[in-house]
C-alpha cells in the first residue's frame, strides 16, 4: 500500500507541475520518472509503468503543442498504436507543400538547407561503410543503406559520452553530436517536404518502462530525429511483434522482420528508409528479352530491359570500370558501375576511396548510352557490428561503453542489424531498409571484497551438463578418463 500511495502522490504532483507550466506558456520537457525504490513486486512494477506512461504522455503532448505554437514542430495527428505497447509520443514530419506552391517550397528549402560539411561527411561515410559492409561480407546480391546506418548511429551518438562518443563521431565524420542531430533533422524535413519525390525516413525509440533516460537524449530523439516514442516490455512476443509491425508500416510492407528481444534490454533505436520512383523514361516491356548473365557461379539466363536515351549522358570510363546513370522522374538517379573485363566488384569494394571515386569521381565525357539492365529483386540482411569495428567503433560494444548521456544505467550496444529490399523493373525502382540498434543494460560486476574464492581443479572423475539458454538440458555426462596428453 505504501508503494501505491507513493505512486499516486508522485503522479499527482507531476501532473500538477506539468499543467502549471503549460498554463504559463512554458514548454514542458519530456520527463522521465525515477524508480520507486525497493518494492519490486509485480503489482508495484505495473503501477510504475502506468505512472510513467501517463506522465510521459502528458508531458509529450504538452511539449509538442508548445512547439507547434512557436512554429518549431508540427502538431502530431493521430498516433501509432500497437497492441501491448504504450505510445508516448508520435513526432510527425511536416507535410509536403502543393506541387505548384513554389513559395512554400522555397521557404522549406531555405529553412532546411544542409551544411556542406555535413553533406560531404555523409557522402564519405556512405562509401566507407559500404566498402566495410559489402566488401567484407560478400554475398551473391547485397543491398545496403548507408543513410539508414548514419541516422541510427547519429541517434546513438546523442546518448554516448567519452571514448564511445568519440569513436562514433570519427566514423560519422562529425565531432559535434548536437550539430549532427540538427542536420539530420534538416535532412528528414528536406526529403519529407519534397513534392516531387517519395523518399521517407522514419525513426522510433522503444524504451523499457521502468528505466531512466536522460532528458536531452529524449528531447533530441523527438525534436531532431522525429522519433516516435514507445514503452515496450522487452523479451516478450508483444514487443517483438510491435517493432516488426512498425517497420512494415513504414516500408509499405516491403520488410517484415522477426525479432527476439531480451529482457535486460534498455531500448531499441530503429530507422527506416523507403524509396519509390519511376524512370524518367520507362523501359518498353516488349523490348525486354532473355540474355546470358555471367554470374560468379556460372552463366545464367536473365531478363534484360533495354533502351537508348535520345540525348548524351555523362559517363566515366577508366581501365577499371565504366559508369553511367539513369534518371527518375523525381530528379533522382540510379548509377551503374560495370567493372572492366577481368575485374570484379570485389576489386572496387575492397577500398572505400576507390568506391567513392567510381561513383562520385569526375566524368570523363559524354555518350549516347544504350542500357541493357537485368531485372532483379532481392532482400539483404547484415549484422553490422563487425563492419562498425572496421570503421573504428569498438568501445560501444563492450564493458568500455559509456552511454551516460542516454541513461544512468550502465549500458552497451548489443546488436546493430540492417535488412533491406530492392526491386527493379521496366517502370522504376522500389527500395527499403531498416537499421535497428539494441542497447542492453550492462550487468554489474560483483565486488571481489565480498565474494569468496574457488579453485575448481577437475583432476578426478567429474560430471557435466550442457543446457540451452532457456534452461533445457541437452547433454548430461561423466568424465572418468580424459584424453591422454601428447
Amino acid at each position: 500500500m505504501q508503494a501505491k500511495a507513493s505512486i499516486r502522490e508522485a503522479s499527482a504532483q507531476a501532473q500538477a507541475e506539468a499543467n502549471a507550466q503549460a498554463r504559463a506558456g512554458i514548454q514542458v520537457e519530456l520527463g522521465v520518472l525515477a524508480k520507486t525504490g525497493m518494492q519490486a513486486n509485480a503489482k508495484a512494477k505495473s503501477l510504475r509503468k502506468a505512472m510513467f506512461a501517463t506522465v510521459l504522455a502528458l508531458a509529450a503532448a504538452l511539449a509538442l503543442t508548445a512547439c507547434t505554437q512557436t512554429g518549431d514542430a508540427p502538431q502530431p495527428s493521430g498516433s501509432d498504436s500497437y497492441e501491448g505497447v504504450t505510445t508516448v509520443a508520435r513526432a510527425e514530419l511536416p507535410a509536403k507543400p502543393a506541387a505548384d506552391d513554389y513559395e512554400a517550397q522555397d521557404e522549406l528549402l531555405g529553412a532546411n538547407a544542409l551544411d556542406g560539411s555535413f553533406a560531404d561527411g555523409l557522402s564519405a561515410f556512405s562509401y566507407r561503410s559500404a566498402a566495410a559492409v559489402l566488401g567484407e561480407e560478400p554475398q551473391a546480391n547485397g543491398n545496403f543503406s548507408p543513410v539508414s546506418l548514419y541516422l541510427a548511429l547519429a541517434m546513438v551518438q546523442m546518448g554516448a559520452a567519452g571514448e564511445t562518443r568519440d569513436e562514433i563521431a570519427g566514423a560519422l565524420g562529425s565531432a559535434d553530436a548536437a550539430a549532427t542531430a540538427v542536420q539530420c533533422g534538416n535532412l528528414m524535413r528536406l526529403l519529407a517536404t519534397d513534392p516531387q519525390s517519395d523518399v521517407r525516413l522514419a525513426n522510433s525509440v522503444w524504451m523499457r518502462p521502468d528505466a531512466q533516460f536522460e532528458q536531452p537524449f529524449v528531447d533530441a530523439m523527438r525534436d531532431q530525429f522525429y522519433a516516435s516514442l514507445f514503452l515496450a516490455d522487452f523479451g516478450t512476443d508483444t514487443a517483438d511483434k510491435a517493432m516488426a509491425q512498425w517497420i512494415a508500416d513504414n516500408t509499405e510492407g516491403t520488410l517484415n522482420p522477426t525479432f527476439e528481444s531480451q529482457e535486460g534490454q534498455l531500448l531499441s533505436l530503429i530507422d527506416t528508409v523507403y524509396f519509390k520512383s519511376e524512370w524518367a523514361k520507362a523501359f518498353d516491356a516488349e523490348a525486354t528479352e532473355p540474355g546470358m548473365f555471367a554470374a560468379e557461379g556460372g552463366a545464367m539466363q536473365a531478363a534484360f530491359m533495354a533502351q537508348r536515351l535520345d540525348r548524351p549522358q555523362e559517363i566515366r570510363q577508366t581501365e577499371t570500370y565504366t559508369r553511367a546513370s539513369l534518371g527518375f522522374m523525381d530528379g533522382s538517379e540510379m548509377t551503374f558501375v560495370l567493372p572492366a573485363e577481368g575485374k570484379g566488384v570485389q576489386d572496387l569494394l575492397a577500398d572505400g576511396a576507390l568506391l567513392e571515386e567510381a561513383f562520385a569521381g569526375e566524368t570523363t565525357g559524354e555518350a549516347f548510352v544504350t542500357y541493357r539492365v537485368p531485372k532483379f529483386g532481392f532482400d539483404s540482411s547484415y549484422g553490422l557490428i563487425p563492419a562498425l569495428e572496421r570503421l573504428g567503433i569498438t568501445a560501444a560494444f563492450g564493458d568500455r561503453a559509456d552511454f551516460s548521456n542516454l541513461s544512468r544505467t550502465p549500458a552497451y550496444v548489443s546488436s546493430v542489424a540492417q535488412e533491406s529490399h530492392i526491386g527493379l523493373d521496366e517502370n522504376g525502382v522500389e527500395a527499403s531498409a531498416y537499421t535497428k540498434v539494441d542497447i542492453m543494460e550492462m550487468s554489474a560486476l560483483p565486488d571481489p571484497s565480498v565474494i569468496g574464492e574457488l579453485e575448481l581443479n577437475l583432476n578426478r572423475p567429474f560430471l557435466y551438463e550442457i543446457r540451452t539458454r532457456q534452461g533445457i538440458p541437452l547433454f548430461i555426462g561423466v568424465c572418468t578418463q580424459p584424453d591422454e596428453a601428447a
